[in-house]
């Protein structure tokens, strides 16, 4: 699946997703994706990604592997899945209120 197909389909899948003044955003870093809301800035206006969640493919073992940040503002493993699919539905569902609080 190319890039935009993939970014696309992401986007499809949590469509409407979250509050509806911040628009999902998807940003292709290195080999990961990283999924958030496009916000403002209180101070300047100046627009920021507040990041949710990092995906990772890994080719080797056919798997995608979810990040979650903590605290320590670090990406932390979160777990891995044989499916897109099932991993943006985890990211969807936030059973543990890691991604959107």
């Amino acid at each position: 699946m190319s890039q935009d197909k993939l970014m696309f389909h992401m986007l499809s899948r949590l469509d409407r997703f979250g509050h509806e003044k911040l628009p999902l955003q998807i940003i292709k870093e290195k080999q990961s994706y990283i999924i958030g809301h496009k916000r403002n800035r209180f101070s300047d206006g100046s627009e920021f990604l507040d990041k949710a969640c990092k995906l990772t493919y890994v080719k080797s073992n056919n798997i995608w592997k979810l990040y979650w940040m903590r605290a320590d503002l670090k990406w932390h493993l979160y777990e891995e899945y044989q499916s897109l699919d099932d991993l943006l539905e985890e990211v969807k569902k936030d059973p543990n209120g890691c991604f959107w609080g």
